[in-house]
C-alpha cells in the first residue's frame, strides 16, 4: 500500500481522487492549501505526489520545483493532474520534474493505471 498525497485547492477533487486511490488499495492524505503541501509531505514522505497546477498561493509547477529541491522528497515521483491541456503547461510540469501528466477529468482506469505505474517505476 502506497502512501499517496493529493494537492488540490478543490475539495470536489480531492474527495474524488482520495476515492480512486483507496480503491487501487493506496493510503490518500490530501492538502488543500498549497503552502502546507511540503510540510505535509515531509511529515509522511509519500512514495507519490499527486499536483494539480492551478492553485492560488504556489501554484503547483512551482511546487513541483519545491518538492524536487528537497532532499528528503527529491526521489518522489510527481504526477500532475490538472484541468490544463495545453502544451506549455505540460512542458512547463515536466521541466519543474514532473513524471506524468494527468488532464482532468481523470478517467477512473487510466488513472489507476497510471499511479501504478508512477510508484513502480
Amino acid at each position: 500500500m502506497a502512501k499517496i498525497l493529493i494537492v488540490d485547492d478543490d475539495t470536489q477533487t480531492t474527495t474524488l481522487l482520495e476515492s480512486l486511490v483507496k480503491m487501487a488499495g493506496h493510503q490518500p492524505t490530501s492538502v488543500n492549501l498549497s503552502r502546507h503541501a511540503i510540510e505535509v509531505a515531509n511529515s509522511i514522505i509519500p512514495d507519490l505526489i499527486l499536483l494539480d497546477i492551478m492553485m492560488e498561493g504556489i501554484n503547483g509547477i512551482e511546487l513541483c520545483k519545491l518538492v524536487k529541491a528537497d532532499s528528503a522528497l527529491k526521489g518522489v515521483p510527481v504526477i500532475m493532474v490538472s484541468a490544463l491541456d495545453d502544451i506549455g503547461s505540460k512542458r512547463d510540469s515536466f521541466n519543474a520534474g514532473a513524471a506524468d501528466f494527468i488532464t482532468k477529468p481523470v478517467r477512473p482506469g487510466d488513472f489507476t493505471e497510471r499511479i501504478h505505474k508512477a510508484i513502480h517505476d
